[in-house]
């Protein structure tokens, strides 16, 4: 039998290790902080948003006012220092315009610990680009009229983009993630884009919560080659394609407790090999299709959901769809068909008015 008597030294050693840890977090935070300066922008030393920026060093904070003439500011701001705070302040949030330059308004490279909040970044062809960075955030900016994209991630992880406003941009998407992992994408506007709200590319484990994804010219929230992503509490409404679409192999996603209602295509759709992924709890209502729809793919459960009043079908999975769960869900009032199943797919507990399909049961 073990005794006891090594347990003391093992559990001294763990809090002794946690012990210095914590002090040792104290000591650089603490560094940070009492070396910390706070830079103003405008002012004599720093004119312009770019010069404080390079003057910064980590644990600096830079304040910027709106111009008091009311100009916005004219330039393309570059950040490569780990751990500073660029801030707007002010009645009105400073104006960063891109009118006749070209590229980004605010590039984040290869650097950690940035906060970026409260900016109007507008006019130029990306708004705000991180590019290989990590634990960053983005708060509360308005990210508007730009060419391609509003926010893009590219190999960039574990970044916080909260409480933005993305409004009409242009040819692209509103919010990017590409071979982006760990993010969260929380508590954001992106309305009235002409291209995509949200696209995920080959990016996974990120958490899209609670956006408002509204009238965008193609999809609402795409994910193409993305696994384990939880998309939870958005609103995908009116968007000029579908509302959430999956596909291309992305899959173990969880799509929970949405509502993707008004959208011109599909509410909610998979397909092209995406398996194992879970649909559950949403509302996929009064779209202009088929509220949920499964095309050539399996293994996915899809529950607890409703699909009613949909222009096609509510509840759709096509003849190269198998092995697909699809329990507990309701579909009532669609054009069409309530639910369809064109293989063999498995239900249990649906609650429907019209079917197709062998295997569906209705609970009438």
């Amino acid at each position: 039998m073990k005794t006891s008597k090594n347990k003391f030294p093992v559990t001294a050693l763990i809090l002794t290790f946690v012990g210095v840890l914590f002090i040792g977090i104290v000591i650089v935070a603490g560094v940070l902080f009492f070396n910390a300066k706070t830079l103003m922008v405008p002012s004599v030393e720093f004119p312009e948003i770019q010069d404080a920026v390079d003057a910064a060093v980590e644990g600096d904070i830079i304040l910027v006012k709106a111009k008091e003439n009311g100009d916005p500011y004219m330039e393309n701001v570059d950040i490569n220092t780990d751990n500073i705070k660029l801030i707007g302040v002010g009645k009105e949030k400073p104006v960063l315009d891109g009118i006749g330059l070209s590229g980004t308004g605010i590039t984040i490279g290869s650097t950690s610990g940035v906060l970026v909040k409260n900016f109007i970044v507008q006019n130029f062809d990306v708004g705000i680009f991180l590019d290989d960075s990590t634990s960053n955030m983005i708060k509360g900016n308005n990210v508007n009229k730009n060419v391609f994209l509003g926010i893009s991630l590219k190999d960039s992880d574990g970044n916080m983009i909260k409480g933005n406003n993305l409004n009409k941009n242009n040819q692209l998407q509103a919010i990017l993630l590409d071979d982006s992992d760990g993010n969260m994408i929380k508590g954001n506007i992106v309305n009235e884009n002409f291209g995509d709200g949200i696209f995920l590319n080959n990016s996974s484990s990120n958490m899209i919560k609670r956006n408002n994804v509204i009238g965008n010219g193609l999809d609402g929230i795409s994910l193409e080659t993305s696994d384990n992503n939880m998309l939870k509490g958005n609103k995908v409404i009116g968007n000029e394609e579908r509302g959430i679409f999956l596909f291309d192999d992305s899959n173990k996603n969880m799509i929970k407790g949405n509502i993707a209602t008004w959208n011109v295509a599909e509410g909610i759709h998979l397909r092209d090999g995406s398996a194992n992924n879970t649909i559950k709890g949403n509302k996929a209502n009064d779209n202009g299709e088929v509220g949920i729809a499964l095309v050539n793919l399996d293994s996915n459960l899809i529950k607890g959901n409703t699909a009613n009043n949909n222009g096609n079908v509510g509840i759709g999975l096509n003849s190269t769809s198998t092995g697909n769960d699809v329990f507990f869900n309701r579909a009532f009032l669609n054009d069409n068909l309530d639910i369809v199943d064109e293989d063999a797919n498995n239900f249990k507990g649906n609650k429907c008015g019209t079917s197709l399909g062998a295997n569906v049961d209705c609970g009438n």
